[in-house]
């Protein structure tokens, strides 16, 4: 009956697929959890409570829409609300408006269009494509002034309505196009360091044409300048390069060469670090484009290769919507067709590749609130904390109807005061004189709400007339629709006295568990087997909040005798969870 003590040091992997459930040859299922659900994975290792979300306002008329990012500097950046022939503009945490209504500008897209739309920034001026529209400008002058034109280049290649470009970019001072339906294959260059002129020749600085020469015709999907041009096509990824690594692309000494033959799909590349990452073709798969000097080229590693199960099952399910988040923690997120956010802790240096899922508070028809699209921006501003902001929209059924909200992610980074901590979800934030009275709550009509007041949890209630009366005076409450954050652990590898410990039955007797900044946690043996952690000692003021709690708790365990076991931690109040590691003590039974 050997007895131990396993260690849990760090949840890099992420959340594993269920097929590697018996892989404790791998290094990094010790790493991994068997679920990871609203919580996220710093890359120095410990696993956190995501922070909740804001309200800022509903989309107009709570139709479908699409997020767009556009960022003229690092202290200059809006999110763009994109619906059916529509754009308005949201910046610093809040929509923009003049003169007290929402600036909006006409568009040609309807609501699906939105989505398929793709786009390519300089300065204040962003270029959109899509294949059924001529190539547009949208400018920008003020925060309240946005124009939207048509790009007509001298020489414009874009005049008939089935030559136009599904996708852009910039590369080499050079506007390029590519992936028209007239010519799926084909590639347009603008002069060099002029966007508007697509005169064509054979000067070093004008345009050009190029059309991939393959086995197939695939068309392209995406072009994303790097150190090449990269070219993503649904039969395959290319390079672009000029014949002399050492000179710029020119119309006599360009080429294109294959590099290998995933292929992608509708989802446009992104751009995370130094690496360009792709969707492959059947859209449940996340692959880097990477330059790899053994073989002199590009190859294109499986992100999802530890966590096939993230993209969903099923056909017609996969990822529709990505962006990437690099402040604080490098995260890439993703959205899903079921609505399912998740995002991919991303920092190929230190080797961490970690994915987890995140379901948003409230429900939609039934089932779970539906995340329908996101988009990161740098933010300066000093609530922010330095951190990128993660906008996103999300469907709910609200008092009876369909409701679009569009929301954003609070700091990871709340400070070390309890009171300023945010985990609810389509939030808001009362900060002022003692009242039981909370109103301004009407996009939550009819919801059950928790509240953080004071720093201390309060009892659930019920938004009517856009209003709460609490059961005792508060002078800060975050209120916002509650979700569970949790974390299990992959099954105890310690072995035994005749090898592995698979198999045999275990019995978890006591946990350390470690925290930081950590109030209110749960731990058990699964969902349905937890017990409160105690926080609070005969030393604290009844009356105050708990104090953050950063250490090791030793816990009693509660566990049966049998061959799975597993460490389940979860949060379902509004406080917050940080776990560095976990250090289960076990007898395993041979016999």
């Amino acid at each position: 009956m050997p007895r131990s003590t396993f260690a849990f040091s760090n949840f890099t992997s992420g959340e594993l697929s269920p097929r590697l459930d018996g892989r404790i040859d791998l290094p990094k299922y010790f790493s991994g959890c068997k679920t990871l659900e609203n919580m996220i994975v710093h890359p120095h290792g410990g696993a956190a409570r995501r922070p909740g979300t804001r309200f800022i306002s509903e989309t107009k008329s709570s139709g479908e829409a699409r997020l767009v990012p556009f960022e003229f500097s690092t202290t200059q950046t809006y999110v763009l609300e994109f619906g059916n022939t529509y754009m308005r503009v949201y910046k610093d945490g809040g929509q923009v408006l003049n003169s007290g209504t929402p600036v909006e500008i006409s568009t040609p897209y309807s609501a699906a269009e939105a989505n398929e739309i793709k786009f390519a920034q300089s300065a204040d001026v962003l270029f959109i494509v899509h294949p059924s529209h001529q190539p547009r400008k949208l400018s920008r002058t003020s925060h309240t002034s946005w124009t939207l034109s048509l790009y007509a280049p001298t020489n414009n290649p874009f005049t008939s309505t089935n030559n136009f470009p599904s996708t852009v970019t910039f590369f080499e001072e050079r506007l390029v196009f590519a992936g028209t339906n007239a010519a799926p294959q084909k590639l347009f260059f603008s002069k060099s360091g002029d966007f508007e002129d697509m005169t064509t020749g054979t000067n070093a600085t004008d345009g050009m044409t190029f059309t991939i020469g393959s086995d197939q015709v695939n068309a392209i999907r995406y072009i994303k300048g790097l150190r090449t041009l990269l070219i993503g096509t649904t039969g395959g990824e290319f390079v672009a390069t000029a014949s002399s690594s050492a000179e710029p692309i020119t119309p006599t000494n360009i080429q294109i060469k294959r590099q290998a033959g995933y292929g992608t799909s509708e989802v446009d590349a992104l751009l995370a670090g130094n690496r360009i990452l792709f969707v492959q073709r059947a859209g449940k798969k996340v692959r880097e484009l990477v330059f790899d000097f053994d073989t002199d080229g590009y190859i294109a590693p499986d992100l999802t290769i530890l966590a096939e199960h993230i993209g969903g099952s099923g056909v017609g399910t996969g990822f529709t919507n990505w962006t990437y988040q690099q402040e604080p923690d490098s995260i890439v997120w993703v959205v899903r067709s079921d609505g399912v956010l998740t995002g991919m802790t991303y920092q190929r240096g230190e080797n961490v590749v970690a994915w987890h899922r995140h379901i948003l508070g409230g429900a939609f028809s039934g089932g779970d609130a539906v995340v329908e699209s996101v988009a990161a921006i740098s933010n300066s501003t000093a609530s922010s904390k330095g951190e990128d902001t993660l906008y996103m929209i999300v469907k709910r059924t609200i008092n009876g109807g369909t409701k679009r909200y569009i929301e954003y992610l609070q700091p990871f980074d709340f400070g070390s005061d309890v009171e300023d901590a945010w985990f609810l979800d389509s939030g808001l934030v009362y900060s002022g004189g003692a009242t039981t009275s909370l109103s301004g709550l009407d996009h939550l009509e009819g919801q059950t709400v928790s509240i953080l007041a004071n720093g201390a949890t309060h009892a659930d209630k019920t938004v009517s007339s856009g209003a709460i009366t609490l059961d005792r005076s508060v002078t800060k409450a975050v209120v916002g629709l509650k979700y569970t954050s949790k974390l299990q652990t992959m099954r105890i590898e310690s072995g035994s006295a005749e090898g592995v410990a698979q198999g045999k039955v275990k019995r978890i007797h006591e946990i350390v568990a470690r925290f930081f900044q950590t109030v209110g946690a749960e731990v058990g043996s699964s969902e349905t087997q937890t017990d409160l952690i105690p926080f609070r000692d005969s030393s604290m003021a009844m009356d105050q909040p708990v104090d953050l709690f950063s250490g090791d708790k030793n816990i009693e365990f509660a566990s049966d005798y049998e061959t799975d076991n597993f460490v389940y931690i979860q949060q379902t109040q509004p406080l917050p969870l940080t776990v560095t590691a976990l250090f289960p003590q076990l007898n395993t039974y041979d016999g």
